[in-house]
């Protein structure tokens, strides 16, 4: 009985001792400063012949101040039912029904419709269509919603 009572004591002592070995080893060691991915911005569609911009992340500088960019929330290509549309094709039948119209676009932080043309939210996006044909106008992000 003594010698079990001195074997259980002994492993759970080792297993103890196990899990503060890598404590004990990263000491002193200092952590992988890994940088945050780059962010891509959204293109207007009259760049789309230039390369994607990436922003890289900005040094602070002192006293400085920069200029706060304006979110682009256009969009140059949407897909629909995992196909892939641009301005100027036209969106399904399916989707120029009541249910996908937005009738107050101005909460939405949305530009007025143009003459003979509505709002329809469509996969997260909202997307400018024409009332008779269907035809794609503008595309604006799903996220413009949440413009401040």
């Amino acid at each position: 009985m003594r010698r079990t009572h001195a074997v259980l004591l002994s492993a759970g002592l080792f297993l103890g001792s196990l899990t503060l070995t890598p404590a004990a080893l990263a000491e002193g060691e200092q952590t992988d400063n890994v940088p945050p991915p780059p962010q891509v911005e959204q293109t207007a569609p009259d760049a789309q012949a230039q390369a994607p911009v990436v922003a890289t992340p900005a040094q602070p500088q002192d006293n400085a101040a920069q200029p706060v960019a304006p979110n682009n929330y256009d969009l140059t290509t949407i897909v629909i039912d995992y196909k892939e549309y641009k301005v100027g094709d036209v969106v399904p039948d399916e989707y120029r029904g009541k249910s996908y119209i937005i009738s107050e676009w101005q909460p939405r932080h949305l530009p007025a419709p143009q003459e003979d043309t509505h709002w329809a939210y469509i996969n997260a996006n909202y997307i400018l269509i024409t009332n008779d044909t269907g035809k794609i106008v503008m595309a604006k992000s799903g996220d413009i919603f949440f413009k401040g």
